[in-house]
């Protein structure tokens, strides 16, 4: 009941400010991220305020929302390497991927994300993968993330990654570790990730047996998930997100503070 009643207040405050914010909010125009390189039906595209069915090879850009449907899955090949993995009725959106200066910012509004990023070496590179309760900030290195019920969950497969809260509480998340932050709780402790989690988070965005062109469907199921992926588009430009950069020269998190959206501080190196 709690978790219904904050998504309609979401819902309606993003509906609101749909009529006032002008467009050139929503979403960058034109600065390239990476495509779609593999699908299993349904995954809607949104560009802006235009929404699709997806294809493969379809062509994602900063700004662009990423919607999978119970049983639709996708393959992000983003343009400095690195994949996205999207598993069922999940939400991505690719804030922005600079792949000649490494800084790439993605957010998961909801459901589960298979990473593997490229390893950084520039100067002020960063990888960031944010959620609703926590930021997983990334060196290079391959992870799990899931966010449902408030509580999200990483779990790496290789190399290491610094997992904070919104206000700042960090741990340090090394390879066959999992670590989870329920709400606004520091991080838990990290503890090995037990086999079971290790194969259900593979086989749940595995895109394996899928097609790469998807059988065909309708437009309905795209039409379907409009209204929440453009409420989850505005809210990125009402809600400011949690902002924790990863410099490339190491994994601890100096964390300093600024305030959140929600009047709390975040960690900032």
């Amino acid at each position: 009941m709690k978790k219904a009643s904050h998504v309609r207040w979401f819902l309606a405050v993003l509906t609101s400010a749909a009529l006032v914010l002008p467009a050139p909010l929503w979403a960058q125009q034109g600065q390239s991220a990476g495509t779609i390189s593999r699908l299993i039906p349904n995954v809607n595209l949104q560009h802006g305020l235009r929404v699709q069915l997806a294809n493969p090879g379809a062509k994602v850009v900063w700004g662009d929302t990423i919607q999978t449907d119970t049983n639709g899955r996708a393959r992000i090949s983003l343009d400095d390497g690195s994949i996205l993995n999207v598993g069922s009725n999940s939400n991505l959106r690719v804030v922005q991927h600079d792949a000649a200066n490494q800084r790439t910012q993605v957010q998961l509004a909801y459901g589960r994300l298979r990473a593997s990023a490229i390893r950084l070496a520039r100067p002020g590179a960063s990888f960031e993968v944010r959620t609703p309760t926590a930021v997983a900030g990334v060196v290079g290195t391959e992870f799990d993330l899931t966010f449902s019920n408030d509580i999200t969950t990483l779990s790496v497969t290789e190399g290491s990654v610094n997992f904070c809260n919104r206000t700042g509480t960090c741990v340090v998340v090394a390879a066959g570790f999992t670590s989870a932050i329920r709400d606004g709780d520091p991080p838990s402790q990290p503890v090995p990730t037990p086999p079971s989690t290790a194969t259900e988070n593979v086989n749940s965005t595995s895109l394996q047996g899928g097609a790469g062109g998807g059988a065909a469907v309708g437009t309905a199921a795209g039409v379907s998930h409009s209204f929440l992926i453009l409420a989850t588009v505005i809210g990125a430009v009402i809600v400011p997100a949690i902002v924790v950069p990863v410099e490339s020269s190491g994994t601890k998190c100096g964390c300093s503070t600024v305030l959140s959206g929600k009047g709390g501080p975040v960690a900032h190196p």
